[in-house]
């Protein structure tokens, strides 16, 4: 099984560890962890088509958080990033994954960083539903050229 899809399953052994009385440690890992499994997910997706093997972890290593969310933040506006060729339906995944993708990095913030904040086991379980949601609509739409523009949007920059 691939690193991102043990991520995923942690998550989902973290947030229901213990569902009738679960411990933020608990919650707030299971958050950070589908967050983690997104991201990973994406980033093995592009440099799986770097021809050169021996070359793939280097690439994965320039992949930067930030970066990653301005792009997908550009994916739902298509003046930044142009739908063509893509059907509706397919590109409506894609502005979910990406959206997912800044929502699960912020969500992922405030479970480290912010301990005011308590989560319970319903608002936890949901942050991972939306990893597992959109792992499932990636896998649908992963061949598309839409979907790989994508990719190759998380890594490099747009030109002006």
């Amino acid at each position: 099984m691939a690193y991102h899809d043990d991520l995923l399953r942690q998550a989902f052994d973290l947030v229901e560890k213990n569902p009738g009385s679960p411990n933020q440690a608990d919650l707030r890992r299971a958050i950070s962890a589908a967050y983690y499994a997104l991201f990973h997910l994406l980033i093995s997706e592009t440099v799986a088509h770097w021809s050169l093997d021996s070359s793939r972890d280097g690439l994965a290593r320039m992949f930067e958080h930030k970066f990653m969310a301005r792009a997908s933040e550009r994916v739902r506006d298509s003046k930044h990033f142009p739908h063509s060729g893509g059907t509706p339906a397919v590109v409506d995944s894609l502005k979910t994954i990406a959206e997912s993708f800044t929502d699960l990095q912020g969500s992922r913030h405030t479970a480290d960083y912010d301990n005011a904040t308590t989560w319970t086991h319903t608002q936890a379980l949901e942050e991972v539903t939306t990893a597992a949601t959109a792992f499932s609509l990636w896998h649908s739409i992963r061949s598309e050229k839409i979907a790989q523009d994508y990719l190759v949007s998380l890594l490099v920059r747009p030109r002006s």
